[in-house]
């Protein structure tokens, strides 16, 4: 199976805060740590916030949070 640029960035987001645990997590230090355009993660965070799977904290010490625990997270789901 080969997965879309988009798909693959969604899945490196949800893994790096997975590994992040419950720690606040900026969309820089995802782009930072992957070699990935901030305006692409943007797009990406935005739709794995409406499906639920991310959470995003807004303000000077906002970030990212996993949405849902990690075990509830199915890679097909993310992939559809």
């Amino acid at each position: 199976m080969r997965l879309t640029r988009y798909t693959d960035y969604a899945l490196r987001v949800l893994l790096q805060l997975t590994v992040q645990d419950e720690r606040l997590v900026s969309i820089g230090e995802i782009s930072r740590a992957y070699s990935i355009s901030q305006n692409h993660l943007m797009k990406v965070v935005q739709d794995l916030s409406r499906a639920g799977f991310v959470t995003a904290v807004r303000g000077r010490n906002g970030g990212l949070r996993l949405g849902r625990r990690p075990e509830e997270i199915r890679i097909g789901d993310v992939v559809r």
